[in-house]
């Protein structure tokens, strides 16, 4: 197989101004968080969020705070804390209470950046380690009181109408250094907080062409394999057949994520959401069929899945995407037939917004091409060949998104469905005996109750010819391709999507090849059908015995198919 490349990547803006600044306070009612490489791979990203000066508060050595237990790698803990500085630590406590506050937690306390208050209390134990109480000790001996918190990600739990409304916003995607692309001035306190996503978003134009060149020489995956989707034996004697399918890619994957997310923490809500993707692809697959059986089967699975790189701001927003690659297949056969077909594309800087309809909907398009193909089809003249084959390879990207801790939780995803589809309506010479078994004709069933018998597709097959057909036939075979790159949603997010919603970024059919044997069969006869794949649960198949002492497969074509000379449908 030709060597192949598939970039897919969703991104969008990233972090603003500088890096975190842990020697000012957050008490103002407004607090930054930015990711660190470290944090998750090559992000970057910013998470701001603001609101009453007495609704957020910070718990950092800045605010004159010293953690003294502190788990760091959890989202809901008691924690140890004592104040180290009066003039600031007691903003903690200021008018409302600690109780219902979102706070700002230092880098090695807690896997979050922010987190709510649900209790607070004097701690029992009052001890204090030495190389603290060295630096706290008062004059007279003493030392200030040690305080608990119990800290979480329940923001449902925050009465707003006490407390008041805290808002957020974030822009990040999963490469680093994108944030020297946008202006620092949404930082400066005074400033109206809404500008915050708007100066972002108005240089995605700029990030989209940094991430090209970031993700040029970058691969994440390497994927080189072939996968069977069906393979299934009959033995009724005097001869033994069998059908088989079996699809193959070979795909070099590049892939970064991220979004734009604005809303409230307190209540939990999303105002407005953005996945923005850009795609670069080469794919090059191939579908290889040996059908030696009679009857129809279709199936379904995922071939391959992978985790990969995504973003995540701890109790706020987590986005994991997955590399998939899926297959699709439906074959309905009265022939033995041999074929083997290309799925080659070219995808270049195709850009895509999700859901469509956000207010950050800016760059969309790209270059769609079919690549130069091989096609190869061979099969057995007999007194009456028809036969329908379709399949699918699929590859894409699944985006889990859980907002607000699980206040919202869906998944998006950007699928390249590249489809092959064979429709056959010959006639031959060749005559052959049915093997039939007590009057009926033996079948194929597989065991278990995913096996669902389904009697064949009915095919469309042409007027019978009365001339004869070269190497035998006559009648009309064609074979086709198509690409759909389409992005959707499996469940609802707030009110910004549900699962109802798609954007097509690009759907297209080519036809790689017909031809009519006979002069009296002309290929507008034929029933074509949409190029679409019923869905089973597992593998549904209704499969017979061949007619024996059928004359050998003859090849119907065998060429590589140009792109020049394809023709679009």
């Amino acid at each position: 197989m030709v060597p192949s490349s598939f970039i897919l990547l969703s991104l969008v803006g990233a972090a603003l101004g500088l890096g975190n600044d842990w020697k000012q306070p957050c008490l103002d009612g407004v607090c930054f968080y930015d990711l660190k490489e470290s944090n998750i791979g090559a992000a970057s990203g910013t998470l701001k969020i603001w609101g009453s000066a007495d609704s957020i508060t910070d718990i950092t050595t800045a605010a004159g705070w010293e953690i003294l237990d502190c788990k760091p790698d959890s989202l809901s803990q008691d924690i140890r804390l004592v104040c180290s500085d009066k003039s600031k630590c007691r903003h903690l406590f200021r008018k409302l209470g600690a109780v219902g506050k979102v706070v700002r937690l230092p880098e090695s306390c807690g896997k979050n950046a922010f987190a709510h208050i649900s209790r607070s209390w004097v701690s029992r134990d009052q001890s204090i380690p030495a190389r603290v109480a060295s630096r706290l000790i008062k004059r007279d001996g003493t030392l200030p009181e040690v305080q608990a918190l119990h800290i979480d990600t329940d923001f449902a739990a925050v009465d707003a109408s006490k407390i008041g409304t805290v808002h957020f916003a974030i822009q990040a995607a999963t490469v680093p250094g994108a944030e020297s692309l946008f202006p620092s001035t949404s930082r400066i306190k005074g400033r109206d907080e809404s500008t915050f996503v708007e100066e972002a978003m108005s240089s995605v134009s700029g990030l989209l062409d940094f991430q090209w060149e970031h993700l040029e020489n970058f691969t994440l995956l390497d994927i080189n394999r072939t996968w069977n989707v069906f393979d299934q034996s009959l033995t009724c004697p005097p001869i033994s057949a069998r059908a088989r399918m079996d699809v193959s890619a070979q795909v070099n994957v590049a892939a970064s994520v991220g979004a734009a997310v604005e809303g409230t923490i307190i209540p939990p809500k999303v105002d407005d959401f953005a996945l923005i993707a850009i795609l670069n692809a080469n794919l090059a697959g191939a579908l290889n069929l040996n059908a030696g059986l009679t009857g129809s089967i279709s199936a379904a699975q995922r071939l391959y899945q992978v985790a990969i790189p995504g973003l995540d701001f701890p109790g706020i927003l987590t986005i994991g995407p997955s590399f998939y690659i899926d297959a699709k297949a439906s074959a309905t056969l009265d022939i033995n037939a041999d074929l083997n077909v290309g799925l080659n594309y070219k995808i270049e800087k195709a850009s895509m917004v999700f859901p469509p309809t956000s207010k950050y909907a800016v760059k969309q398009g790209g270059a769609f091409q079919f690549v130069d193909t091989p096609l190869k089809l061979s099969a057995t003249p007999s007194f009456q060949t028809n036969g329908r084959v379709e399949a699918h390879l699929i590859p894409g990207i699944d985006l889990g998104i859980n907002v607000l801790n699980g206040a919202g939780v869906a998944s998006v995803y950007l699928n390249v469905d590249a489809g092959a589809q064979m429709n056959l309506a010959l006639e031959g010479q060749a005559t052959g005996e049915v093997i039939v078994g007590r009057g009926e004709t033996r079948e194929i069933e597989e065991a278990g109750d995913t096996v669902v018998k389904r009697e064949p597709t009915p095919v469309a097959v042409a007027p019978t010819a009365t001339a004869t057909g070269s190497a035998g036939f006559s009648g009309c075979f064609d074979i086709s391709t198509g690409l759909d790159v389409v992005a959707g949603a499996t469940a609802k997010l707030f009110n910004i999507f549900d699962k109802s919603t798609t954007y097509t970024l690009f759907s297209r059919d080519w036809e790689l090849y017909q031809k009519c044997f006979g002069a009296q069969t002309k290929r507008e006869e034929l029933d074509y059908y949409a190029r679409s794949v019923p869905e089973p649960v597992a593998l549904n198949k209704r499969l017979v015995c061949p007619i024996a002492g059928l004359p050998p497969l003859q090849s119907l074509v065998d060429s590589m198919i140009l792109a020049s000379a394809v023709k679009q449908v």
